[in-house]
């Protein structure tokens, strides 16, 4: 039987993987949207991020990002290096910073699972 749960359960893991959350405004070199990919964190990714945050809200956004985004073929798109922290902590608005991150935080509906084949909802930032 524990087989069977934990066999459901990692299937459906699979199912969310390589959401897609579209970065609202911003456009890549090509004109084409700038397009985040992602997998729900795991518990032992959510473990690393705060210990790596040490309870500061800012940092968790950041190694959220910084650790957790992808490409469309499933890499890390950021390398976990102090130049990228530095780029991405002074050269990013914190409201973009944010909206990713919470787009990978986001429990997206069913109807929107199933391997990037629709983007995740975007974020509302208005409130807060």
């Amino acid at each position: 039987m524990t087989q069977l749960v934990l066999n459901a359960l990692t299937d459906h893991y699979n199912r969310l993987r390589l959401q897609c959350y579209v970065v609202p405004g911003i456009t890549q070199a090509d004109g084409g949207p700038l397009e985040i990919y992602y997998d729900p964190p795991t518990n032992a990714q959510g473990n690393e991020i705060q210990t790596r945050a040490k309870g500061n809200t800012a940092l968790t956004t950041l190694y959220t990002v910084l650790l957790l985004a992808k490409d469309k073929d499933g890499n890390r798109l950021f390398d976990d290096s102090a130049g990228t922290v530095q780029a991405l902590t002074e050269n990013v608005p914190g409201r973009v910073l944010t909206g990713i991150a919470a787009a990978i935080m986001t429990f997206s509906d069913g109807a929107k699972l199933g391997n990037s084949s629709s983007p995740a909802p975007t974020p509302d930032l208005s409130t807060g």
